[in-house]
């Protein structure tokens, strides 16, 4: 064990636990049980946290109080209290923050945070010590499925925290180091002049995993793929890829130059770590923190498992500020299947199709998810990089990036293709340099730059 890897595991957080009551292991050893309960405990547990949850919102959360909800009705039966609760959209609450937050909850253990706006506009909220708790040992049970604890060193690939001063920036990264045992590489500044550096510090730093947007990852490995012979990784046990969506071909090319298992972590900023994928290749939602709902898009009824929809959550633990059914934007696909040969009794996503702005809308007033375009673009080899923009219910346009030898035969192949799925639409194919990531740093490959009819 490494100098820093035993600080972090047998001094730092002992000294957490013991100082300031942190309890992510207690709640991490609690998770690793649960997570092999049987569906009929799993159900209790979560049926006490969502009481807890009602209870709270009944008693100072006038967004709640105000549909008459009560004790007797939440003993009698939560359930049915929960599914009457309308969905919440983002907008609906960022136009009334404040009818959300609890007026018995003690202000100053309250924690402020806010989301990247990858989406819109940034959605500002408050959690508490034992919701970011949770979602940490949320993460840790999801990566012990590879073998990776708190202590392991890590590079993350990730974006410069340019609301900080240099000196901070360097004070933070200081304390990544120290305290976290990783180092972070900006997914900005990466080029290929500096490659022989990255294979330098990657073979001197011995990273135990990597960690980063699904994107950013995929530059960085396609950068280091020339090179990769020269890689001598010993310990890299995985690549953790988060908040975009991880295809099959950006998977693949991670795994080749990597040469390690390439995993999923399904996560939000506003809603916490919501799964992990285990190693027989299954994604597992974190029931014990959160009920994840999959609904239809225009109905917003529960989709049957197999069917896409949106996601919407909720939050077991934020007794500070609860948001009960919140539509969170992302659309995903719950697995029908209900064992998984890893021991894991979690239920699990059969896959995250994208965002909830990427379900493209026709002029006939049919919906179609732009997942179609990963899937069309795998036959053609020499499109690096796409993105598909529909910028009006009739228009939209296909930015494509070609590999050095590419054919503009095969761009109007990819755009003739895409037209197929969204007849009345007019698709043009624009050959691009680059496609940049938005403010957030995430890649998205579809867009729908306007509102939905429906």
């Amino acid at each position: 064990m490494s100098a820093n890897k035993f600080f972090v595991e047998k001094l730092l957080y002992p000294a957490m636990e013991y100082g300031k009551g942190n309890r992510i292991r207690a709640y991490l050893r609690e998770m690793k049980q649960t997570q092999y309960a049987a569906p009929e405990a799993l159900h209790t547990l979560r049926t006490t946290r969502l009481k807890q949850l009602l209870h709270a919102c009944a008693a100072g959360v006038p967004a709640y109080q105000s549909l008459g909800i009560t004790d007797e009705g939440i003993e009698k039966d939560p359930w049915a209290v929960f599914h009457a609760i309308p969905i919440l959209k983002k907008s609906a609450f960022q136009n009334e923050p404040h009818r959300f937050l609890n007026t018995k909850y003690d202000r100053s253990q309250m924690i402020p945070n806010v989301t990247g706006g990858s989406t819109g506009e940034p959605v500002k909220f408050f959690m508490d010590r034992c919701t970011v708790e949770h979602y940490e040992a949320a993460r840790w049970r999801g990566l012990s499925w590879w073998g990776i604890t708190p202590g392991s060193r890590s590079v993350m690939i990730w974006g410069n925290p340019i609301e900080l001063s240099q000196e901070q920036q360097r004070s933070a990264r200081w304390k990544d180091r120290l305290l976290k045992n990783r180092t972070i590489l900006s997914a900005y500044d990466l080029t290929e002049e500096e490659v022989t550096q990255y294979v330098r510090f990657l073979n001197r730093y011995q990273p135990e995993y990597l960690y980063g947007y699904a994107s950013a990852l995929e530059t960085f490995a396609r950068l280091l793929e020339p090179s990769r012979e020269k890689l001598r990784l010993k310990h890299l046990k995985a690549v953790v890829s988060t908040s975009e969506t991880l295809s099959d071909s950006r998977r693949q090319c991670i795994r080749d130059t990597f040469a390690c298992p390439v995993l999923n972590e399904y996560g939000a900023r506003d809603a916490g770590i919501l799964g992990y994928e285990c190693r027989c290749g299954h994604l597992h939602i974190t029931a014990e923190n959160c009920i994840l709902e999959v609904v239809n898009p225009v109905t917003l009824e529960p989709a049957a498992p197999g069917q896409s929809g949106l996601v919407v959550t909720t939050d077991l633990n934020n007794l500070a500020m609860p948001r009960l059914r919140y539509l969170l934007g992302d659309t995903a696909t719950l697995s029908p299947e209900v064992e998984c040969p890893c021991g894991v009794t979690l239920p699990s996503i059969q896959s995250l199709d994208g965002r909830e702005d990427a379900i493209f809308e026709l002029p006939d007033g049919k919906l179609v998810h732009g997942n179609f375009v990963n899937q069309l673009s795998r036959k053609y080899h020499t499109i690096r990089q796409f993105q598909l923009v529909q910028t009006s219910v009739d228009r939209a346009e296909l930015r494509v990036v070609i590999c050095e030898h590419g054919m503009l035969k095969e761009v109007e192949a990819f755009r003739r293709d895409v037209s197929g799925f969204m007849p009345g639409v007019e698709v043009k194919a624009v050959v691009v340099p680059c496609i940049e990531p938005s403010k957030s740093g995430k890649f998205r490959y579809s867009i729908r730059q306007f509102d939905r009819s429906i």
